[in-house]
């Protein structure tokens, strides 16, 4: 006898209090209910019903069983239900949310190859760098960068993020580089979001507040700034990168680059996905590792 013998047997006759409406529901005869259930109270060494000519009723043991069984059984149709899922073709709509510049340069063009390989998926995209209440609007999935609050929302790494120092070529022939972080205080530094810089010095993560003539929250505008000489600037590797490989910039202080921060995938808690976005899940973790691999 197998370890499911006699559960929606069970079930089904303390729900509807009665082995004839059992075996009616279940599509089968009271004789093979009622023996179902005597092979379960044998195996569980326990007695689940009490039985006379015109009642039926829960012992105490029977009543304890009832509630995890049924968990069991929502367990089993939730397994069946992830699994039909599976090998139905994806569709439906998705909504997501993404920081402006990284949703456009990295997120959107990801999502649009999803969309080419699952024309049956429509997306609703809302790139906006605050962070918004994904549940009560009822958004699937955020990409979220950096490090994460607490929070009841699930989360998936899709990769990591570095943050550099930069300098124009001019700005270091006009006022030198910095090889250290109190050397810092004597240059001009491009302000984004935060009057603070993150370092890691040896092992120790370092936050250093920094000074300069421009205070902006663009990162492209700082990108600019930096590029035409002036001054420091510390952003995401993604808006620098292609300046440093066409040598408008140059990475300074390279061996306190702070701790990468994780890009992530925020969604609602559920008891399993939908197809869709599962496979928008796997699909951009898998392009992300491709990348930077």
């Amino acid at each position: 006898m197998d370890r499911w013998t006699g559960i929606d047997e069970f079930v089904a006759v303390a729900t509807l209090g009665s082995f004839t409406q059992a075996a009616k529901q279940l599509g089968t005869s009271v004789a093979q209910v009622s023996r179902r259930v005597k092979e379960l109270e044998q195996q569980l060494n326990h007695q689940l019903l009490t039985r006379t000519t015109r009642t039926l009723t829960l012992t105490q043991e029977g009543k304890v069983f009832l509630t995890h069984a049924r968990h069991l059984q929502h367990a089993y149709n939730d397994a069946q239900l992830a699994l039909r899922q599976r090998d139905q073709q994806p569709s439906g709509v998705l909504k997501l949310t993404a920081p402006v510049m990284f949703g456009e340069r990295y997120i959107m063009p990801l999502v649009h190859d999803f969309m080419r390989k699952y024309p049956k998926v429509s997306v609703e995209m809302l790139l906006s760098n605050e962070q918004l209440d994904i549940v009560t609007m009822g958004i699937d999935v955020a990409i979220r960068l950096g490090n994460l609050k607490d929070s009841s929302l699930k989360a998936r790494k899709l990769s990591t993020r570095n943050t550099l120092v930069c300098a124009s070529p001019s700005y270091i022939a006009n006022y030198g580089q910095p090889y250290s972080l109190n050397e810092l205080s004597a240059h001009n530094c491009l302000i984004g979001n935060s009057r603070t810089w993150r370092f890691l010095d040896d092992t120790r993560e370092r936050n250093i507040s920094v000074r300069g003539s421009l205070i902006c929250n663009s990162g492209w505008a700082l990108l600019d700034a930096a590029c035409k000489g002036l001054g420091l600037v510390q952003l995401p590797h993604y808006y620098v990168q292609t300046a440093i490989e066409q040598q408008k910039l140059v990475e300074i202080l390279p061996k306190f680059r702070p701790e990468p921060e994780g890009v992530w995938a925020l969604y609602p808690p559920r008891q399993y996905l939908p197809t869709s976005l599962r496979l928008l899940l796997d699909h951009l973790a898998e392009l992300f590792a491709h990348e930077r691999s």
